[in-house]
């Protein structure tokens, strides 16, 4: 959902914390709730693991069964298993972050239509990405301010208007939460900025800042050089947005 001034927030979710949680994690579950039209009931979620990071990894179990479906009828290769008289549940893992607190990805934009893109490398892919700044959510911050601020972090760079175009779901089989998607109005007077933080990254690092175009970003997509989804999806909805103005 979103405030009055457009930006996004989310209730925080409900979880059982796991022996390895932190002592102020949540204590309680899930209610029963219901999948609406999909005939999907899940009766139960509970913390299996969190992780003391912080982004506060999380991985949820939830048992869930299927309306008028009996044991051992699965078919998705997870064992059902069923009380007497009770529905046949499965079990199905997901994650989350920040204990679901929206994330942000930052489409910077200056006036003559270049976007700004980060090169990093990252561990769990095992290569170098080009991606669009983003920053998970803080508690108690609004969406486009928490991409404001990441803007600044990353590459020193002041906005003078943001719009809040979006929210996504990055798996939505796996992860549990949403990116928001945030235009960032970036003047002339800030593009020296970028130089000074390319110089503090230095040139040879692994991380490195450039503003593209549009065709070049996608003659980058269509090679197979931008492979970072939050990234493609933010820029697909960045140029259906930017048809529609």
């Amino acid at each position: 959902m979103t405030d009055d001034d457009g930006t996004a927030t989310v209730p925080a979710a409900r979880t059982a914390a796991p022996d390895n949680a932190p002592d102020n994690a949540p204590d309680d579950v899930a209610a029963i709730r219901s999948g609406l039209e999909s005939g999907l009931v899940v009766h139960d979620e509970r913390v299996v693991f969190q992780g003391g990071d912080e982004s506060q990894f999380t991985v949820i179990q939830a048992d869930v069964s299927v309306e008028g479906r009996p044991a051992g009828a699965g078919g998705d290769g997870v064992p059902a298993t069923a009380e007497d008289g009770d529905a046949a549940t499965h079990p199905i893992l997901f994650a989350q972050v920040r204990g679901g607190q929206p994330s942000v990805v930052c489409v910077a934009v200056r006036d003559d239509g270049r976007l700004l893109l980060a090169r990093h490398w990252r561990i769990a892919t095992d290569s170098f990405e080009w991606e669009f700044p983003r920053s998970m959510g803080v508690a108690g911050e609004v969406a486009s301010r928490t991409a404001e601020r990441e803007l600044e972090t990353e590459a020193g760079l002041a906005s003078s208007g943001r719009r809040l175009l979006q929210l996504v779901h990055t798996d939505t089989c796996k992860i549990r939460g949403s990116v928001a998607v945030v235009e960032v109005r970036v003047d002339a007077g800030q593009l020296a900025e970028v130089e000074r933080a390319q110089s503090r990254l230095g040139e040879g690092g692994d991380s490195k800042l450039a503003w593209m175009t549009t065709g070049e970003i996608d003659d980058m997509i269509a090679a197979g050089n931008i492979m970072d989804g939050i990234t493609l999806a933010a820029y697909t909805v960045w140029k259906a947005q930017r048809a529609d103005d």
